[in-house]
């Protein structure tokens, strides 16, 4: 028996992978726009690993618009600080890549704000087949 070159492996590999995230669809715990972000070859292999959440409503978000943020200690980075300023740009971009990329439904509704989400929304900001998920269920992100 001939031992399979890497190649051949990380095919079965993804393979497996896509087996799993269609069988996850069709039990109905993983949305169809996610899997399929997530067999997107732009996706970083982390991330395709790891996934990703996107809340179901935007008008639900209940971050604040002004003040400080009280991060949770699962999202901060070097980049993202415990508390982050909501009257510097640069850090709620931050603030903001993070949680679209890490963070739960749950504490992408606690922490993000339509508004900011709205205002700092651009490429960049996520990974480009988590932005289109986003994008695809929210188009007034793309609108301003």
């Amino acid at each position: 028996m001939s031992t399979p070159v890497p190649r051949e492996r990380a095919a079965r590999g993804r393979a497996v992978q896509q087996e799993l995230r269609a069988r996850a669809v069709a039990e109905g715990r993983l949305a169809a726009d996610i899997a399929e972000a997530l067999s997107d070859p732009a996706l970083s292999r982390w991330r395709s690993a790891n996934g990703f959440a996107v809340v179901d409503d935007l008008d639900r978000l209940a971050g604040p618009a002004t003040g400080t943020v009280r991060v949770p200690d699962d999202l901060v980075r070097d980049t993202v600080p415990a508390e982050v300023d909501l009257t510097d740009p640069r850090a709620v971009s931050e603030l903001y890549r993070v949680v679209l990329a890490e963070g739960t439904a749950a504490q992408q509704y606690a922490l993000l704000n339509t508004a900011l989400l709205t205002s700092v929304w651009a490429v960049g900001l996520a990974e480009a087949p988590v932005m289109r998920v986003w994008e695809s269920r929210f188009p007034q992100l793309t609108e301003r």
